[in-house]
């Protein structure tokens, strides 16, 4: 029988981006706490696993982005088990608004259960298996697939930072989360370097927000790593665009995460509009002199 959970939040001012909206880091986040409350309620708390030096970390995350949500807005995540696989599982996340039903966010995450102490991928029980009553089914969740062109020999933004002690997580990596955040400034970097800071997009007619990502992370990030992400556009359409966000510990050149990012051109009024020119032609050439 199909393990369904829900779980609400309602959005915190501290949630809420420049633009005043919830942050896309946050949304991930309510899904990862749905995941933790859900198991917990199969019989699975984090206590459980702590006491058996187990744990959960995600692979690869896909998320599509549907709605803006502000402060005050109260939100469920219904959660649940698609697939189960030897130490694998991949959970579907479904974000709605309460007063609506209109849906905010669309999910999947393939997690992998891991010896918290190695690292390594143990199998996972069949008890488990059987409590989280994986169901097969999987949606489409359009983050690719639209009419767009492929991009070649883009300009590609390099950003460094070090790893920050409260970006961790309780198994000492960086939290997946915070690669969201990292993205995020990645892309607004390349955008100020290309000659359009981020106040001059916000007092203008239009903006581009977030419609998805599809990252996978193959390496974890430890404190006070050095790291650098390097950015570039690899797809162009008339009111989407895509960035690969690549992360890379710089001591060891070791790539951390990939991330394939949508991106939709919006109005003043929250409506797709056409691309401008102007921003893809710039961004496309590099940054420009002494920027």
């Amino acid at each position: 029988m199909a393990r369904d959970f829900a779980y609400r939040f309602r959005v915190r001012h501290d949630e809420l981006d420049s633009f005043g909206h919830l942050n896309n880091a946050v949304c991930v986040k309510y899904m990862q706490e749905a995941a933790i409350q859900a198991s917990a309620d199969a019989g699975y708390s984090l206590q459980w696993y702590e006491e058996r030096s187990v744990a959960w970390v995600i692979r690869r995350l896909e998320i599509r982005y549907y709605l803006q949500v502000r402060y005050g807005d109260e939100l469920e995540v219904t959660t649940w088990i698609s697939e189960c696989g030897r130490s694998t599982c991949i959970r579907e996340y479904d974000v709605t608004c309460i007063i609506d039903g209109a849906r905010v966010a669309r999910g999947r995450a393939l997690w992998v259960y891991i010896d918290s102490r190695s690292g390594r991928p143990v199998r996972l029980p069949e008890e488990i298996k059987i409590a989280l009553s994986p169901r097969g089914e999987k949606e489409d969740l359009g983050i690719r697939g639209y009419k767009s062109r492929t991009v070649e020999d883009c300009y590609r933004y390099c950003y460094r930072r070090q790893v920050q002690s409260y970006e961790l997580d309780p198994l000492g990596r960086a939290h997946h989360t915070v690669f969201f955040n990292w993205i995020e400034q990645a892309y607004y970097n390349a955008i100020r370097l290309a000659g359009h800071p981020l106040d001059q997009l916000r007092a203008g007619d239009w903006m581009v927000f977030q419609g998805g990502h599809e990252i996978e992370y193959f390496s974890p990030a430890r404190d006070n790593d050095e790291i650098e992400i390097v950015s570039w556009i690899c797809e162009v359409g008339k009111v989407r665009g895509a960035w690969i966000h690549e992360i890379y510990e710089v001591r060891s050149k070791t790539l951390l995460a990939r991330d394939y990012s949508l991106g939709i051109f919006v109005n003043a009024n929250g409506k797709p509009t056409a691309a401008p020119r102007s921003l893809l032609d710039d961004v496309l050439r590099g940054p420009r002199s002494g920027g």
